[in-house]
């Protein structure tokens, strides 16, 4: 807003000043654990933000000892020997048991479908990935029922680019996919956990990924449809994808999708989930809801103290991300949700940046300084306390869902637990569905881009909640808001400079219910009536409209209440 431009340009001298101060300390450290060579990964606490940081280890794998011979064995396909490497050369079913100190090669036909059945095996390689394929038309990784399998790649962390080895504990070349029912450990201290330049997919199985980058990454799209996945990385991204030319049917790859009964845990030091295109989180045919945990940052346990990630959002995506089903929870030092617009992909198809939440549930908790708004130094390795110049990347605070074109809201429920700004876009759109947002700075805000900014309610329940006093705005456009349905609670300062609802150009309310908490300087619309009441004290209040009672509770005391209204109101 313009009326805030002057207390901005203070601030930046200010951190400007303190930067040059600090610019010398040592950073903070806020985790201190690296990938090892165990199936069990341990975590430290974090001790730079207001929540210890979690660990996992619901699911594990018993390595096969060492003195167990390895087999593999074919009815349908042939392979050769080399020492302790085994070149997987036709299409066929490869059984593979016991312990290998070496590597499992797959160099088969274009046409070759290859399937790899892990029946209790533990493959540990210090010189190149464990899991190699090089050639073939499609490969499947099966853990069988009740086997529980470990994949080790044991090289020192990666220091430059080469061609000739592989990039991940398993390395492909081709389409891939990751299922059975039973259990599949990968621990890798090179690179990445599992990474495929083509097609990735993962069902039914039991997977824990630990990797020093990404955990799990398919540079043309990742699906995962069912089975338990736990993703860490201790210095990179969880789940992330590449690619943004043409498939065969001229869609632009890059996308992730989870659907159906995929429980998908991520435990990342940058991004969560990273799409270079979409994301897609959504039920199945038959009504199954997927279930997503995402911690990044120092709210993972797993984050090495030595990352250097510049980027440790929930999901970022660099075109749509959508969410019609399922559960989202999110802990993240950087946004929670997260869309860029403008991003030119090889097919020539620009960024849009758009979020859509058309249902399921999602609730966050974005770190901001509680103290301050005017932010700090977040992620690894800084508290993100005002004064504290510790950590990865200076940022004026972390919004909880930040799309830079538009964001729409047609259902589902959101709750933001905290954040520096709740819901951040050009254009938000809110047609349905039920909103809480608690933040520090702007509960809501339409902010300047593409077009002009706008705030449009049409339908749903949104309630916002930010400080009653300092520089804050429940809702803020820096062009208009309009209502013309749905029902909005809105908090913040008594003041015209700080508000509850604030536009540069013009808030009006056509229609809908419009409760404000604080200042508010509101045009009614034909046949839209002002109520005088008393729910700005703290504690809890019912509202009745048109016949339908509100209850909501009030963590601050504010200024004033009024009511616009199309309908009957009563409190």
């Amino acid at each position: 807003m313009k009326k805030k431009i002057l207390i901005l340009m203070l601030v930046l001298v200010l951190s400007m000043a303190m930067f040059t101060l600090f610019a010398c300390s040592n950073l903070t450290d806020l985790a201190n654990t690296i990938v090892n060579n165990t199936t069990q990964v341990e975590g430290t606490t974090n001790t730079g933000s207001s929540e210890a940081a979690v660990t996992d280890d619901s699911i594990s794998a018993t390595e096969v000892s060492q003195d167990t011979a390895f087999e593999i064995t074919t009815e349908d396909g042939t392979y050769s020997q080399k020492n302790n490497i085994y070149t997987i050369t036709t299409a066929g079913t490869y059984s593979l048991t016991g312990y290998l100190n070496g590597q499992i090669v797959v160099e088969a036909g274009e046409d070759d479908a290859v399937v790899i059945e892990l029946n209790g095996v533990t493959i540990e390689y210090n010189q190149d990935s464990p899991i190699k394929i090089l050639t073939a038309d499609s490969v499947d990784i099966s853990a069988q029922k009740d086997t529980e399998n470990v994949i080790k790649d044991t090289r020192s962390a990666k220091t430059v680019d080469t061609d000739t080895l592989g990039e991940g504990a398993i390395y492909a070349k081709t389409d891939l996919t990751l299922k059975g029912k039973g259990t599949l450990v990968i621990e890798a201290s090179y690179n990445n956990g599992i990474h495929t330049t083509k097609d990735l997919k993962i069902k039914n199985l039991s997977l824990k990924v630990t990797a020093y980058n990404n955990a799990i990454k398919g540079n043309d799209s990742i699906t995962i449809s069912s089975g338990s996945v736990v993703a860490i990385s201790t210095n990179g991204d969880g789940l992330k994808t590449e690619n943004t030319d043409a498939n065969k049917k001229g869609v632009t790859r890059g996308d992730i999708t989870i659907t159906g009964t995929a429980s998908v845990t991520v435990y990342a030091a940058g991004d969560g989930i990273q799409s270079a295109h979409n994301f897609t989180m959504s039920e199945d045919t038959d009504g199954n809801s997927p279930y997503v945990t995402i911690y990044t940052g120092s709210y993972s346990g797993y984050t090495a103290s030595s990352a250097s990630t510049t980027s440790y959002k929930g999901v970022k995506v660099e075109n749509i991300l959508t969410i019609s089903g399922g559960t989202i929870d999110i802990k993240s030092y950087d946004d929670g949700l997260h869309a860029n617009y403008g991003t030119t992909f090889e097919t020539g198809e620009t960024g849009q940046g758009t979020i859509n939440i058309l249902g399921g549930s999602i609730k966050m908790v974005v770190y901001s300084p509680i103290t301050s708004t005017a932010g700090g130094r977040m992620g690894p390795g800084g508290s993100g306390r005002p004064g504290s110049w510790g950590g990865q990347q200076a940022v004026s605070g972390a919004d909880a869902i930040h799309a830079d074109y538009v964001l729409n809201i047609a259902g589902g429920i959101v709750e933001i637990d905290s954040s520096y700004e709740g819901l951040e876009a050009n254009i938000i759109n809110i047609s349905g569905g039920t909103t809480y947002v608690t933040a520090n700075d702007d509960g809501v805000n339409a902010k300047s881009g593409k077009t002009t900014p706008q705030v449009n309610i049409t339908g749903g329940y949104l309630d916002v909640t930010v400080s009653p006093n300092g520089d804050t705005d429940g809702i803020d456009s820096n062009g208009t808001y309009t209502q013309s349905g749905g029902v909005v609670i809105t908090r913040g300062p008594n003041s015209e400079m700080a508000a509850a609802i604030d536009a540069d150009s013009s808030v009006r309310i056509n229609g809908g219910t419009l409760i404000v908490l604080g200042y508010g300087n509101v045009t009614r619309g034909t046949g839209v009536n002002t109520y005088s009441s008393s729910l700005h004290s703290s504690g809890s209040h019912s509202v009745t409209i048109d016949g339908t009672t509100y209850t909501f509770t009030n963590a601050y005391s504010y200024g004033r209440t009024t009511i616009y209204s199309n309908v009957s109101v009563s409190a």
